[in-house]
């Protein structure tokens, strides 16, 4: 309500409810990270897009949490020791390059949101625009059509 800037929402948004939720919000636009990194074209390693669409709910930590920056990562054997510390050692990172292009899921924090939970296929990025618009213009004509009759449904 106190800017009068595009707002671009960005976090856990992976499909057309989430671009609904944030549109009735204030946003007029979405950033969805997660949902393309598990994307048939994403140049990451397969069993990088499969641990995102393996992970449930809880399938994700937040690391470093008592410094800064906080990340989000997948659950690994690599990130448990971070997790229950609550710091990033200095080298965290030094093998991302294997989590990215050899799959090697425990080189590094493999950074996923909790949205990583509401994925359930790698798909083509067409296909991920195609469902995500198709679903928020079905939610927004159901709304619509609420506001309309003054019906809550």
């Amino acid at each position: 309500e106190r800017c009068d800037l595009p707002l671009v929402a960005a976090g856990g948004i992976v499909d057309g409810r989430g671009m609904a939720a944030a549109f009735a919000l204030g946003a007029e636009a979405i950033q969805m990270g997660t949902r393309f990194v598990a994307s048939a074209e994403s140049p990451v390693h397969a069993h990088y897009k499969q641990a995102i669409v393996d992970a449930d709910a809880t399938g994700t930590w937040v690391l470093n949490r008592l410094a800064t920056p906080c990340i989000r990562a997948l659950k690994t054997d690599y990130t448990a020791p971070m997790h229950d510390s609550g710091l990033l050692a200095a080298d965290a990172f030094k093998g991302i390059r294997q989590v990215y292009f050899d799959g090697n899921m425990n080189a590094a924090p493999a950074l996923a949101g909790q949205s990583a939970g509401l994925i359930h296929a790698v798909k083509p990025v067409q296909a991920i625009i195609d469902e995500t618009i198709a679903q928020f213009f079905a939610i927004s004509q159901r709304l619509g059509q609420h506001a309309a009759a003054r019906d809550f449904g």
